[in-house]
């Protein structure tokens, strides 16, 4: 098997707050836009992420009430400490947290309006995979 790209697909109730949460938290471009629905990526890479609104028609019947739950969009990155200054100042949230792991992993995450769970991820060492 070939694959040519990965795309993440995630219902919420509203595509557009994911959409502007991750284009001006987190650089993302919006490559797609939709009444329903939402295409993201980013310039440094990664999977695709769509957002769709729940009820949309294009999911089958019993996938349409069903909302993104327990997900998290992790991204590595470099300087956490300074993205960490950036997203308080940015009004991302009021609370954010940087753990560090046992096993190496500093990290802190953050919910969009939609529920969803971005977390920054950097390593201590070098990446463990």
């Amino acid at each position: 098997m070939r694959i040519i790209a990965t795309t993440l697909t995630l219902t919420v109730p509203s595509p557009k707050a994911s959409s502007g949460f991750l284009v001006r938290h987190f650089g993302f471009e919006e490559r797609l836009s939709f009444d329903g629905g939402v295409a993201l990526s980013h310039p440094d890479g990664g999977p695709e992420l769509f957002f769709l609104e729940r009820g949309i028609a294009v999911l089958d019947e019993g996938q349409r009430d069903e909302v993104a739950r327990g997900i998290i969009i992790a991204l590595t990155v470099e300087d956490l400490d300074g993205h960490w200054r950036r997203l308080l100042c940015d009004g991302a949230a009021d609370d954010l947290v940087i753990v560090e792991d046992s096993w190496g992993e500093r990290s802190m995450q953050v919910a969009d309006p939609n529920g969803v769970i971005v977390q920054l991820v950097e390593w201590v060492d070098e990446r463990p995979y």
